[in-house]
């Protein structure tokens, strides 16, 4: 374990409430900023729940961002560094990262993502209440940006991997795990709309930030604290599978039931931070298992036996898909944040139209996938759509912009 990062300075531009920020910039009827985020993300999921066609844009990846505008890429900590930064750089760092943040809004982005998700131990910081601070700013940073926006924007708590991405064999044992991911859940719920826990290399890692956030809400029942949903979003090796070797279908179910019996709203799964191609993949899967579509808001099956649906009652809800790729070449299986002396290099055959390509066709909105790591017989269009759409490392802006304005025609 690395030693641990003091703070030096935190800057107190943004030390103002996340209640206080959001009465300055948005209007809503009842003056209760609160209700006003709970009614966002409720009429977002009434809408996509509506209807397969819809969508909900989500942002690209940000510490590629930061690092394309001055902010160091600090092979320890990473996109971290944006908010600890020193003394003198951290109200610079700060304003870079709203920057980024609107940025991506400007670009189409409904929800924007916490840069939360290098505060980690795994990356030395092993003082729980200093984890609660440092995230404390992401949030309120990316609430800030989100209440600048002319349109509503939806602001996802980031919970990323707490030792390695990528590394199932790596992460902590589950009441370690648990503990550790306390402390981002408390400094974080005042300002999102929903939980992110994102490029989650297996299903016990996932079901850690589930029991964290169960655990909290536990501990507060008395103080009738708003209990915000969660997304899960795994990473996938390039055969479509965890990173751990397991089928996508067999670890969400196990996402699903864990979920349910720890009473915490799963409302979508999504896959992130690897290879578009190997998406498709995990799609092909999906599509393909009949007994799988009971848990998808849309399933492909035209109907379900009366007794399976009997069964379904009073069990989990029905989850959305998503998906955001990186730009990233594909990483070793043994690689670690730790040992790299350099970023991973980017693709050069991924463009901002290549890309949408892949999304389009996630989507369902090509009938005839013949290329992009698509088979001619992939039955992804006719089976499952995703719906939460963004990017990962690697996908800035630009790469929204493009896919914003195809999927809104």
């Amino acid at each position: 374990m690395r030693a641990l990062h003091s703070i030096a300075f935190i800057s107190s531009t943004y030390t103002r409430s996340y209640r206080h920020i959001i009465t300055l910039n948005m209007s809503t009827s009842s003056g209760n900023s609160e209700a006003y985020s709970i009614s966002l993300l409720r009429k977002h999921l009434k809408r996509l729940q509506s209807s397969s066609s819809e969508t909900l844009i989500l942002d690209g990846g940000t510490g590629e961002e930061l690092f394309l505008r001055g902010v160091p890429d600090d092979r320890k900590i990473w996109s971290a560094k944006a908010i600890i930064g020193e003394q003198y750089h951290s109200s610079k760092y700060h304003s870079t990262l709203e920057d980024v943040h609107q940025s991506f809004i400007d670009a189409g982005s409904q929800a924007i993502t916490t840069n939360s998700y290098g505060i980690t131990p795994g990356v030395g910081f092993t003082d729980g209440q200093e984890v609660k601070r440092l995230v404390d700013i992401s949030g309120e940073i990316a609430r800030k940006a989100a209440s600048k926006s002319p349109s509503p924007v939806l602001v996802l708590g980031s919970l990323g991997p707490l030792v390695e991405s990528y590394r199932a064999d790596l992460i902590m044992k589950h009441d370690d795990g648990c503990a550790a991911y306390q402390y981002a859940v408390e400094g974080l719920h005042p300002y999102i709309d929903c939980y992110l826990a994102e490029t989650m290399s297996c299903c016990e890692e996932a079901c850690q930030a589930i029991d964290a956030i169960s655990k909290y809400y536990n501990d507060h029942i008395e103080d009738e604290i708003v209990q915000h949903p969660i997304l899960v979003s795994f990473t996938l090796n390039s055969d479509g599978k965890t990173r751990n070797g397991e089928s996508v279908v067999d670890a969400i179910q196990k996402l699903i039931e864990y979920a349910h019996e720890k009473n915490i709203e799963l409302i979508g799964v999504l896959f992130n931070c690897c290879e578009p191609e190997a998406i498709s993949k995990a799609l092909d899967e999906i599509g393909e298992n009949q007994h799988f579509q009971r848990y998808l808001q849309h399933s492909s099956s035209q109907s379900i036996s009366s007794k399976t649906q009997q069964a379904l009652e009073g069990g989990p809800s029905k989850i959305l898909l998503g998906a955001y790729a990186n730009r990233l070449a594909p990483v070793e299986a043994d690689w670690t944040l730790e040992s790299s002396e350099e970023a991973q290099g980017m693709r050069d055959d991924l463009s901002p139209d290549q890309y949408s390509d892949f999304v389009n066709r996630w989507h369902g909105r090509c009938n005839h996938p013949t290329h992009h790591g698509l088979s001619s017989d992939s039955i992804i269009d006719q089976r499952v759509g995703m719906q939460l759409i963004g990017g990962c490392c690697g996908i800035g802006p630009q790469y929204i912009s493009v896919l914003a304005k195809q999927l809104k025609e």
